[in-house]
């Protein structure tokens, strides 16, 4: 009987420490999420969206420099000049502004839908941690899923 007990709490050890090890070592992967992000295809879809407009601002502050120009080389008033060189600093901040305030909220949307994806890769996966490459001193190779993570995310 005492053998039986301890053949039972024996593998009852046996078993904890196995069931124990395998819940103890975390899958740990690494990824570059720069090029995660620069090569997602929502990014890069709100990217030239941004550069779209932006080069529509840009034109409307090259339209304003040539009246400038137009003002310096008629000769006009220091007094006019500084004027129209204040209406272009002041149409700059607000193109600056009106681009932030449109592409910011846009850019986070796209951020946290990223981030949910790669949660659900991850999990998909069976990793228990993400880590950003930016972030480690050093880790092998082996253990970098960029490119894996990117085809996962321009296959959705």
């Amino acid at each position: 009987m005492k053998r039986i007990v301890i053949v039972g709490v024996v593998l009852a050890l046996v078993l904890v420490f196995l069931y124990g090890s395998s819940a103890g070592n975390p899958r740990i992967v690494f990824a570059d999420v720069n090029r995660v992000v620069q090569e997602y295809p929502k990014w890069i879809e709100l990217n030239q969206k941004y550069a779209q407009d932006a080069q529509f601002y840009q034109q409307k502050l090259n339209e304003l420099l040539a009246e400038l120009d137009k003002l310096q080389k008629a000769g006009a008033p220091q007094s006019e000049i500084e004027k129209k060189q204040a209406e272009i600093a002041s149409r700059k901040q607000q193109y600056e502004q009106l681009l932030q305030s449109e592409y910011q909220p846009k850019m986070q949307t796209v951020l946290n839908e990223l981030a949910e994806k790669i949660e659900a890769f991850a999990k998909a996966m069976g990793y228990d941690f993400v880590l950003k490459k930016e972030a480690l001193l050093y880790a092998d190779d082996a253990y970098d899923v960029t490119e894996q993570l990117v085809n996962y995310l321009k296959n959705q």
